[in-house]
């Protein structure tokens, strides 16, 4: 019986060491197409006979118009146009992170999905568009501007930017 119950204690012990394992948390990845032709097929499954969602085109306006969701060691996983969800083969992938991890204040998403916008360059509609969204803890970016358009952070890059509600970040 003492073994019985040894045995149960030591693998709830197990157990709950476990369940508090250190998770890394994401880290926005915009990610686009390097290939020589221009784009980038997005697939079904991790294989490049499964069938084609749609493709990842190259830089626009210098930023990727998917995001990481998931690497592989030779597949990834992304979000394309908000809401295609599927694989793209590493080889022929570029990536941005938004995250330096220089210990300025970073923006973190509080919400479950939180929406990111891109500018509306047609400059028809709305100033900003949907972009695509990242889950709640995904650490968005650590170079922002609070102040240059109202309600929202400006995330900064050398090319292009991203824009994100104020109310659905906080900044750690």
């Amino acid at each position: 019986m003492k073994r019985i119950m040894f045995l149960f204690a030591t693998l709830f012990v197990c157990g709950a060491l476990w369940s508090q394992k250190t998770v890394t948390p994401q880290v926005l990845t915009v990610v686009y197409a390097t290939s020589d032709d221009g784009f980038l097929n997005v697939r079904e499954r991790p294989s490049s006979k499964a069938k084609v969602l749609t493709t990842l085109p190259l830089c626009f306006h210098g930023l990727g118009r998917g995001i990481l969701l998931e690497r592989g060691e030779k597949w990834s996983k992304v979000r394309v146009e908000n809401s295609i969800e599927g694989w793209v083969y590493n080889k022929y992938m570029g990536e941005q992170n938004w995250y330096s991890g220089n210990g300025k204040p970073k923006l973190v998403a509080k919400q479950y999905y939180t929406p990111l916008y891109t500018d509306n360059y047609a400059d028809e509609g709305p100033k900003f568009l949907p972009y695509g969204t990242v889950k709640q803890g995904t650490i968005i970016a650590d170079e922002y501007d609070a102040d240059e358009v109202e309600g929202y952070y400006v995330l900064k890059t050398g090319h292009d930017y991203l824009f994100i509600k104020k109310e659905d970040v906080t900044v750690e």
